[in-house]
């Protein structure tokens, strides 16, 4: 009796077609290499604008992100980062009152004039002032060494300001300190940090409250630009926001850290051309995208227009000839992504280094760009194929 040999499972539907999309992008490698090389150079226009829009916008909410407490008091009138808007210190000790305050602690902000001591030029500085034994930044060099702010002339300087504040970081590692002046004041810096710059100035730098009112003499130690709210541990910092609010003077307002990040980004995208300039730039690049794809597969459908007309002719609707060119469009999309995001990486490492903004890739940004790509090649491939949907093979024939 001879044994029944048993039959394999039959291949999925799918795997035992013929790949017509992919044979088809591949044909003409010159044409399948210059689809990529435009799709990716687009990719790489809609990541520098993201990159750079986002990177303005995050160092400019860093400092606020590194405030050393969970809620942030400012005046009423206040707008951004930066800007000099006092309000009485008397109505943040006010929040010591509340249950579940643990500190208040002021932080103290100026801009004034900082002098490269090489070349002899100032530029604007934004100095934050702070208490050295309940610092109201998140500073790692200034939790491991309080004694850096201890001299009465004693500067912290970021090591993320421009370079035309001159050799700074280079002459503290070396030597231990670096001698200026400030707003004409004679200032050392002792030691270095990293936060990042803003809109506010071309440098940032910390010096004790003690120390700010030898810099800002004109500012009375009274008046405070931001006040920061300290909560113990396990404490709902919105439940400690709403009975701040039942009791404080209008002339004041209380903030979340998050929320005053997001008010802060929000000020900037309203009342700068930054939104417009850089959402115009990402418009600019997926037309550019889509235009290149509809081109190359444009071209497909006219040069096989007559194998295409035979699919037809021979039974297949337009259903699988369309998805013929929309499976080549999102291929093309595929191959573009990976080499404009290796591109990308490199030139946010260049503008980082070179801006000294946080210009940093996010998964979240590849994702939506991803995204972006095989909507606009889909889109673009759809459009390719209306001569195709058109198409009634006895024109032909």
């Amino acid at each position: 009796m001879s044994q029944k040999i048993p039959r394999l499972p039959p291949l999925p539907l799918v795997l035992r077609r013929t790949p017509l999309a992919w044979r088809q992008a591949i044909h003409r490698p010159m044409r399948l290499a210059a689809a990529i090389a435009g799709v990716s150079f687009a990719n790489v226009l809609v990541f520098f604008q993201l990159g750079l829009s986002g990177g303005l916008y995050d160092s400019q909410k860093r400092p606020i992100q590194q405030i050393n407490g969970e809620l942030v008091m400012v005046s009423g009138r206040y707008l951004y980062l930066g800007e000099q808007v006092n309000f009485p210190r008397a109505r943040l000790t006010q929040a010591l009152g509340v249950e579940g305050v643990k500190a208040v602690t002021p932080l103290y902000l100026g801009l004034s004039q900082w002098l490269n001591s090489d070349t002899r030029q100032q530029k604007q500085a934004l100095v934050f002032g702070i208490a050295p034994e309940n610092p109201a930044l998140r500073l790692p060099e200034l939790a491991n060494d309080r004694l850096l702010l201890q001299r009465g002339d004693a500067l912290l300087f970021d090591v993320r300001s421009k370079a035309n504040a001159g050799p700074v970081a280079a002459t503290v590692r070396r030597e231990g300190s670096y001698e200026t002046e400030l707003g004409g004041v004679r200032s050392v810096v002792t030691g270095l940090f990293s936060l990042g710059l803003t809109f506010a100035a071309d440098i940032n730098l910390v010096t004790s409250a003690t120390n700010f009112k030898n810099y800002f003499p004109n500012q009375s130690a009274d008046d405070i630009q931001m006040g920061v709210i300290q909560l113990q541990p396990g404490v709902d910092p919105l439940r400690v926001k709403t009975t701040l609010a039942t009791f404080l003077d209008p002339s004041v307002k209380v903030f979340t850290i998050e929320e005053l990040a997001a008010a802060e980004e929000a000020y900037w995208r309203r009342n700068s051309s930054f939104g417009l300039i850089f959402g115009l730039g990402v418009l600019v690049g997926l037309v550019v995208s889509g235009i290149i794809v509809y081109q190359i597969l444009y071209s497909d459908v006219s040069d096989h227009l007559t194998e295409y007309a035979t699919l037809k002719a021979i039974g297949y609707d337009d259903g699988f000839v369309v998805g013929i060119i929309l499976q080549e469009s999102l291929i093309l999309a595929l191959l573009a992504f990976a080499p404009s995001l290796l591109l990308s990486l490199g030139l946010y490492g260049f503008l980082a280094r070179s801006t000294s903004l946080m210009v940093v890739m996010s998964a979240g940004r590849a994702v939506l760009v991803f995204a972006f790509t095989l909507g606009v090649c889909g889109v673009s491939g759809w459009l390719a194929t209306a001569k195709l949907r058109r198409l009634d093979p006895a024109d032909i024939f």
